[in-house]
């Protein structure tokens, strides 16, 4: 199958991830698609990031995803018959320093998607935040935080680690608030991060 013009993302993430272990070749879904499922779709995105976990050699990879159409374009392979791209970030699997040894999988109709954990994906989003002042990334946090507990230990202890202790108060106070009044889209999400911006200028 080549043709995935009516495909979803998370199919097709599938699709992908269990075409490549057949070939042998290990992934673990991380990137904005992880958010989008674990935000339960207040995220969306058309780019599926899949670290290579088998160290596989890219022509292997390139070989593999041939079969399904896709075709190195850059940095990324696409297909002609969907908008939808698909990266290799590189290996290993990590969090900033941490390397990431346990994973999980995401369910859907054409198989099991293996994926960072909603905790590894909140701290990705968060390193982001951190190290680049990307908002956006700290909104993605919160989508996913809104679904999947991290707690305050956690989390506090993260921005610890991450050199970042006053963020914990500023991140634990946005999260309590989007609970609190029960926001539920991506504008809310924006809208509340940008008020609290706005205190400090």
């Amino acid at each position: 199958m080549t043709d995935f013009s009516n495909t979803p993302i998370v199919e097709l993430a599938a699709i992908v991830a269990n075409h490549l272990r057949q070939h042998g070749i290990r992934v673990v879904l991380v990137g904005g698609l992880a958010v989008e499922i674990y935000s339960e779709n207040l995220y969306l995105t058309k780019d599926i990031d899949m670290v290579n976990t088998s160290y596989d050699a890219s022509e292997s990879l390139k070989t593999a995803m041939a079969e399904l159409g896709f075709f190195k374009q850059g940095r990324v392979f696409v297909n002609e018959s969907t908008q939808i791209c698909v990266e290799f970030p590189s290996a290993p699997l990590a969090i900033g320093d941490q390397i990431i040894k346990e994973t999980t999988v995401a369910h859907s109709e054409q198989g099991d998607i293996p994926i960072l954990f909603a905790t590894d994906v909140i701290k990705d989003r968060l390193l982001a935040y951190f190290h680049w002042q990307d908002r956006p990334s700290l909104v993605q946090a919160l989508a996913i935080m809104i679904n999947h507990v991290i707690t305050p230990e956690e989390l506090e202890a993260f921005c610890k680690a991450e050199g970042e202790p006053n963020q914990f108060e500023v991140i634990a106070q946005l999260h309590g608030t989007a609970k609190g009044q029960n926001l539920n889209s991506m504008f809310e999400l924006e809208v509340l991060v940008q008020n609290e911006f706005l205190k400090h200028l």
